[in-house]
């Protein structure tokens, strides 16, 4: 399967807009049906040229009686109401053997929850909340998306499901008005997104792993940062070894190891509860690991892996699917996240050179974006993978 990821709010004429998508050569949308805020230059939307998506919402109109007992509930955008169930049209387009639906799922990230939920969002070692997240270990936000990724598969069958964010999303967010005057290393961007909230402590407790004295040692050295003139490494070798900067720390790297473990057990929950006829990828990308993604044992706990390839350069790109295809073996699905954003990718030779490379180690693309680039560069798109 090759696919686009698109917005709904793009697709005002459903027909026209899929086959602008088919004629590239995709089999496939990938139709945004959870979403978080921001604000969209969309280029590719003759009615909306700026977008600013209501947050924290769903593209479906949920079903009540499905949520009567939930604490943590889907809102259907407002725009759902104005313009119709895009889901539906699109799924209707599958069932007529035309544009296959893939339905791209925002999973944790969501600011309208987690602010009307502080319990289940994520908390930094200092106990102070980060409402831009939900927690995976929190038992209502796993229900959340159980939830609607059941009621998503079963309502309108998807050919596939990718979940994004079902993971701890960290301290980098981009948020609006975002202030950083202390110069924040990457190391203590790390340290910063590790939650600490009452689910987390109760779950990695449960694993025999000491949270509190994990916690109490990343805010000492939080705040051993904070209280520098100026920012200096305390792990300068994090950004090249990663986790194993912190091996000389058992608490820690017993509690990094541990938080892989609610995000693996949420993404086997949604293979569980999702229809047999839907197949279940995460999204993933090569800094995955900051937000408890364990590549291994998450894509086998579903079908298979979205690797997200945006930046990574032509050169690099065969590497990067190999060494995922390593990871998840030859039976799990591997698919290539390609974007057509400028200067990121400078033209349509670039484009080609990066679908290309990728294509060697993957079962197909999915780029980014229909609504957020120009119409003339989903020939891009048509030329890529006309030559695979």
């Amino acid at each position: 399967m090759n696919s686009i990821w698109a917005y709904p709010w793009d697709l005002h004429d459903v027909p026209d807009a899929l086959a602008k998508i088919a004629a590239t050569g995709a089999d496939t949308v990938s139709l945004a049906t959870s979403y978080h805020a921001g604000r969209f230059l969309q280029p590719g939307n003759p009615r909306r040229r700026v977008v600013f998506p209501e947050d924290g919402t769903v593209y479906y109109p949920p079903d009540p009686a499905r949520w009567a007992d939930a604490e943590i509930v889907p809102r259907a955008a407002s725009v759902v109401a104005d313009e119709g169930d895009w889901l539906a049209k699109v799924a209707a387009e599958q069932s007529e053997g035309r544009l296959n639906l893939s339905c791209w799922t925002v999973c944790l990230h969501n600011l309208r929850l987690g602010t009307a939920h502080p319990g289940h969002a994520l908390r930094t070692a200092f106990g102070d909340p980060v409402p831009y997240g939900l927690c995976p270990s929190s038992p209502a936000a796993q229900a959340y998306v159980a939830g609607i990724v059941a009621e998503i598969t079963e309502t309108y069958r998807p050919a596939r499901i990718e979940l994004e964010s079902p993971s701890f999303m960290g301290f980098d967010h981009g948020f609006h008005h975002e202030k950083d005057g202390l110069g924040l290393l990457p190391e203590d961007r790390f340290l910063l997104g590790l939650c600490f909230c009452d689910h987390c402590l109760t779950g990695a407790k449960r694993a025999g792993v000491d949270a509190i004295a994990a916690r109490r040692l990343v805010s000492r050295l939080l705040t051993d940062a904070f209280e520098r003139e100026l920012p200096a490494a305390q792990f300068p070798d994090f950004t090249e070894i990663g986790l194993r900067a912190f091996d000389g720390m058992p608490a820690l790297s017993d509690f990094l190891a541990w938080r892989c473990k609610p995000v693996t057990a949420l993404v086997a929950r949604c293979r569980a509860v999702a229809h047999p006829d839907t197949q279940v990828v995460l999204i993933d990308s090569a800094m995955s690991w900051w937000e408890g993604v364990d590549r291994a044992s998450a894509a086998a706990a579903c079908d298979g892996l979205l690797y997200c390839a945006y930046d990574t350069p032509a050169e690099r790109v065969a590497d990067e699917l190999k060494a995922a295809r390593a990871v998840i073996g030859s039976e799990a699905t591997l698919i290539a996240g390609l974007a057509l954003f400028h200067p990121m990718v400078r033209d349509s030779a670039d484009f080609t050179a990066r679908a290309t490379a990728a294509q060697r180690h993957a079962d197909g693309l999915t780029v980014y974006n229909f609504g957020l680039v120009p119409a003339a560069r989903l020939d891009w798109v048509r030329m890529a993978l006309s030559r695979g």
